[in-house]
């Protein structure tokens, strides 16, 4: 006995690898025709780093108007339960349970797509706990739609309606001419069978000709336009799709991998080549075709009847077929990001993956990947194969039918021999022209599939601005007051109410274990994260007065992982700052200890870097970082790890330096060189202050730092310095 769902349950893919438990929830309230995006849905539960739980499920569907409960039991327990549940998958995923028969069990996987699983491979990652969400008569279906991902494009287009409307015009004429040369051939058939032989062509030549330059010149001058519109389809949407990346939240980044949103921003050049040919093509076509209807009514209302039936039951096809192919694409396009993402992984740790030896295991763990990027890939072109094919016979087949009941017509003398040659060719004309409208509609939902995935950019918000900034420049003082920080607003505090007061150009450490909450607070000092709890303030002002961009413009930063850029070292050190003159740039540079080297190469300081900074050694990639974190005079800088790489004159002189120009020190690093002069030590445990004093004081009490000390080996000690 089948146990299944009175429908199928719409597939949503999740658009990054912690959303699986979010698209579940979106899948069952589509199901139930209540369309939220999930837009709506981070609204209501944020979703951190380490995804959702079953309580936040739970949260989602009952602010809904479900009544939910959570069992835990076996697949016989799943056939007594009403479906749609979501179920809890290979210990770190979830799922949609759609229907369960004798032998199978459907699921919908946001990560897979549809799969159809024998009773074995279900119980291999079943994981024994499912989510029962059953409405209420609190709930209610939310009827209207989420925002269409192509609002924005016809907005676009829309300020370019005088080329949008030149285009239509030309495509306009361009089809009307080609609609007169089977007319032509009509006139002369009929005039020849009338004369029987004895005319004069050259009338007929000079028409032909005359629309033959027309029909070329039309169509030079509508490719012309289609160029400008693709060039301004690729401003807009590359422009305005990057343009917000860079201003989303360093939140937005820590959900999804470089590999992903490359891929995405990979598909705003062919959604520009989609938009521009196919759809604006397809828009045109379907143009073409109303002309020509109406053209074919007014010769012949059965021959037209028959058209437009075998036309319709093209069109019926194509629909019942869209929901396939509209999922196959989302699938491939989601294996095709995976892919991505692991070749981009492995190829900003080629480092580490060459000193491992661990060239073959990457290699097979994408190749696997991409083995389900090509069993998509077949999927997809199975079923457009079949989609060709039906289309193609009827193509080829239609205007044969039509020629045949035209001749029947032309034996009773309702058409003339002309007027069924001028059908025939007017027919198939027609169903050409309805193929590549076809073909323009499958590439509408591939152009659907990648917006989708672009507009989990342009639709996140930006990070917000104060409404009125202040303009101060800051002396370097900087206090937490009370701060605490969770990833997201159910998960637990990760920094607990943290309080540290530093005066200008102090030193002050922050030490503790792996997993204390250092990293973290060190974002959020530079403003990446902003704390759920407290104030951290500049000179007494709270952060959330200043401009983040000018904060962030009289701070230095020199982080753990130095990103170098494929440009000159000159550009690497003063990156935005053009206006700084070059004797500025060497002396920075001679503080950070990188001017010899720089002056030993023989393109000096217009040495390109190459990518990532692989032709430098990590301690030089070190001291270029510093050269530019110290170029803007900041008041306070902040050193992740960041001199880890560095020997130890080189070490020294930087710290002698650095003590010279009196600015407020954040310092994370292992050494206990860099914290042992510190005016004073804070040390962390799971995300709290524990102890605080300077090192000789910290070591006397036989406490938690002392632990740390021992535990180094009197040589280095976990830590972030301030």
């Amino acid at each position: 006995m089948d146990i299944k769902t009175r429908r199928s349950v719409p597939m949503i893919m999740q658009m990054n690898q912690t959303e699986c438990g979010l698209c579940c929830c979106a899948m069952i309230l589509r199901f139930y025709k209540s369309n939220e995006s999930l837009f709506e849905l981070r609204e209501m539960v944020e979703v951190g780093r380490d995804g959702l739980n079953f309580n936040q499920l739970k949260e989602i569907f009952e602010g809904k108007g479900f009544d939910t409960r959570v069992f835990k039991g076996s697949l016989e327990g799943i056939r007594s339960v009403p479906l749609p549940v979501i179920a809890f998958w290979n210990q770190g995923h979830f799922v949609v349970i759609e229907k369960v028969s004798d032998l199978y069990v459907h699921v919908v996987d946001p990560e897979l797509g549809r799969r159809k699983l024998s009773m074995h491979e279900f119980k291999d990652s079943f994981s024994n706990y499912i989510l029962v969400p059953t409405p209420t008569e609190r709930f209610k279906a939310k009827k209207e739609k989420p925002k269409n991902v192509w609002v924005d494009i016809i907005a676009n287009l829309k300020d370019r309606k005088p080329l949008f409307g030149i285009l239509l015009t030309l495509s306009l004429v361009s089809y009307l001419l080609a609609l007169g040369a089977p007319i032509l051939v009509q006139k002369v058939i009929d005039y020849t069978v009338i004369e029987q032989g004895n005319i004069d062509l050259s009338v007929f030549v000079i028409g032909v000709v005359f629309v033959t330059v027309l029909y070329c010149l039309t169509l030079l001058a509508r490719g012309l336009k289609l160029i400008t519109m693709n060039v301004f389809l690729s401003r807009r949407l590359m422009m305005g799709t990057f343009g917000h990346l860079l201003k989303l939240p360093y939140k937005f980044f820590d959900l999804r991998s470089p590999g992903d949103l490359l891929f995405r921003l990979s598909s705003v050049n062919g959604v520009r080549e989609l938009i521009s040919t196919q759809v604006v093509s397809g828009v045109i076509d379907a143009g073409a075709l109303l002309i020509i209807t109406f053209y074919l009514f007014s010769k012949s209302v059965f021959l037209s009847v028959i058209t437009v039936a075998l036309f319709a039951c093209i069109t019926l096809f194509m629909f019942l077929i869209r929901p396939s192919i509209s999922e196959a694409i989302n699938n491939e396009i989601s294996e095709q990001s995976k892919s991505q993402s692991m070749q981009v992984e492995a190829l900003f740790s080629i480092a580490s993956v060459k000193m491992s030896g661990m060239e073959d295991e990457i290699f097979a763990l994408w190749k696997q990947q991409y083995k389900q990027v090509l069993r998509q890939f077949k999927k997809r072109y199975v079923l457009q194969n079949i989609y060709d094919t039906v289309l193609g016979t009827v193509q080829t087949a239609s205007p044969l039918i039509i020629l045949l009941v035209g001749v029947y017509l032309f034996s009773q003398d309702v058409l003339s021999l002309g007027e069924v040659v001028a059908y025939h060719a007017l027919s198939t004309s027609y169903f050409g022209l309805g193929r590549s409208l076809f073909g323009s509609y499958t590439q509408y939902v591939l152009a659907t599939s990648y917006l989708e995935r672009i507009a989990d950019i342009t639709y996140s918000p930006q990070e917000q601005s104060p409404t009125n900034p202040i303009d101060h420049k800051i002396t370097g003082e900087l206090e937490l007051r009370n701060v605490s920080f969770s990833y997201t607003k159910h998960s637990n505090d990760v920094i607990k109410n943290v309080s540290v007061k530093i005066r200008s150009g102090e030193k002050i450490a922050l030490v503790g274990p792996s997993g204390s909450g250092k990293t973290t607070l060190g974002k959020i000092l530079v403003g990446l994260y902003s704390p759920n709890g407290g104030t951290v303030m500049y000179d007494g002002i709270p952060s959330e007065r200043f401009m983040k961009k000018d904060l962030c413009s009289q701070m230095g930063i020199v982080p753990q992982d130095i990103q170098l850029f494929n440009k000159t070292i000159l550009d690497n050190i003063r990156m935005n700052k053009r206006e700084v003159s070059m004797e500025k740039i060497r002396e920075v540079a001679r503080a950070a200890q990188i001017e010899e080297d720089i002056q030993s190469l023989p393109m000096g300081y217009q040495t390109i870097v190459s990518e990532m900074g692989m032709n430098f050694s990590g301690g030089q990639r070190q001291r270029i970082a510093f050269a530019r974190a110290l170029l803007g005079d900041p008041k306070i800088l902040i050193l992740d790890e960041a001199t880890s790489s560095l020997d130890n004159v080189n070490e020294a002189q930087i710290s002698e330096y650095l003590s010279s120009i009196g600015c407020t020190r954040i310092v994370i690093a292992h050494r206990l060189s860099t914290i042992k002069d510190s005016d004073c030590i804070y040390v962390m445990n799971n995300g709290e202050i524990v102890e605080q004093g300077t090192h000789n004081e910290l070591l006397s009490r036989e406490g938690f730092y002392k632990e740390l000390y021992d535990l180094s080996g009197d040589k280095s000690i976990e830590s972030i310095s301030i």
